[in-house]
């Protein structure tokens, strides 16, 4: 990846919208209650807390600043919203189903992409990119498939949001490349508030 197309006062803005917003979330969730969306939030607090680390010290070591940004991308593009799925699943099945284990399978994906960004710098991934891609759509019909069962507009709203976050990304890197950073941090913050109000509300 290279660098997103914003400075870097919006690069702080941006993760510092992702950090307030996965940590209201996490305020408001109980871990005994919603372990995997509680995990979720506390991905993006792990993320946009090195996203600012990296911005306020983006300087001098440009190699490591370039891995770390390809980490915290992944993570936060391949481990919420299976978290969120398996969270959303579980009340609605209220246990460990088949169905909500299923979606565990993020952490295949997820160690390949790490892998790839950590030891191969991003070069020759296609394989780690194709799991990504299958995991990212297959979660999102996941989520838009129990939004129209149960019709909560809350998790259709949620997929809309990914939908957008992903496929508007690729959009916007073709017309700017990395464009599409700004797009996941901003997305994936409304992903967390509209997570937290949809489990609230239940």
């Amino acid at each position: 990846m290279g660098e997103p197309i914003s400075g870097r006062f919006a690069r702080c803005l941006y993760n510092s919208f992702l950090l307030c917003t996965a940590l209201r979330a996490v305020q408001q969730l109980q871990p005994e209650e919603h372990p995997f969306a509680y995990a979720a939030c506390a991905v993006g607090v792990v993320v946009s807390g090195l996203g600012l680390l990296r911005v306020i010290f983006a300087s001098g070591q440009p190699n490591e600043c370039r891995r770390l940004r390809d980490v915290c991308h992944g993570l936060l593009e391949l481990a919420p919203l299976p978290l969120a799925n398996m969270d959303l699943y579980m009340q609605s099945t209220g246990m460990l189903s088949a169905l909500t284990l299923g979606h565990a399978c993020f952490v295949l994906p997820l160690s390949c992409d790490l892998c790839c960004s950590l030891f191969k710098g991003r070069q020759d991934c296609d394989t780690a990119d194709s799991l990504r891609n299958l995991t990212i759509l297959g979660n999102i019909v996941s989520l838009g498939f129990l939004g129209i069962m149960e019709g909560n507009f809350f998790y259709i709203r949620m997929m809309l949001v990914m939908f957008a976050v992903r496929y508007g990304g690729v959009l916007m890197d073709s017309m700017q490349e990395e464009a599409s950073e700004d797009l996941q941090l901003c997305g994936t913050a409304l992903f967390f508030h509209l997570l937290g109000k949809a489990l609230e509300a239940k």
